[in-house]
């Protein structure tokens, strides 16, 4: 997390009456990447993060699919996974892989949030937020704050 970003995310607290929260995830490695996606298409399942991801990362999806259906084991089929994320590219797959000097990504566990309206209300009033999802469309909330000079 960027000084910014914190600075960001205690206004939106602010603005939501609410003290603290937790960052569940912040900027991911192609290997932490493969360790969300596979952890959570086993949580949701494949429909669900077919609608989560785009074009290149349902191709990641693809290859989860491909690779359970031929019997590898949990950390053959993150490495799998990791090797097409590579391939595509990792900000195509997911933009928790941009620079975080650029664009810094993180998502909040919804289970430390109190009162998940006024927080989504806050965060949809918050401009120097450029994206964001809110359960249940992704499992945490996701913010994609653009930093100084990059947005």
């Amino acid at each position: 997390m960027t000084e910014y970003s914190l600075r960001v995310l205690t206004d939106i607290l602010m603005n939501a009456g609410l003290t603290r929260v937790l960052i569940s995830s912040t900027a991911r490695t192609p290997a932490d990447q493969a360790r969300a996606m596979y952890d959570n298409l086993v949580a949701y399942g494949v429909a669900h993060q077919k609608r989560l991801y785009g074009a290149a990362g349902d191709q990641v999806i693809d290859v989860y699919v491909a690779s359970k259906a031929a019997g590898r084991s949990p950390t053959q089929i993150q490495q799998d996974m990791v090797e097409k994320i590579i391939a595509i590219g990792p900000t195509r797959v997911s933009r928790h892989a941009s620079d975080p000097r650029v664009l810094n990504v993180f998502d909040v566990a919804p289970s430390s949030v109190s009162d998940k309206a006024a927080f989504e209300a806050a965060i949809a009033a918050e401009q120097r937020v450029s994206r964001y999802f809110f359960p249940p469309d992704d499992p945490g909330y996701h913010l994609e704050i653009p930093q100084p000079g990059h947005g």
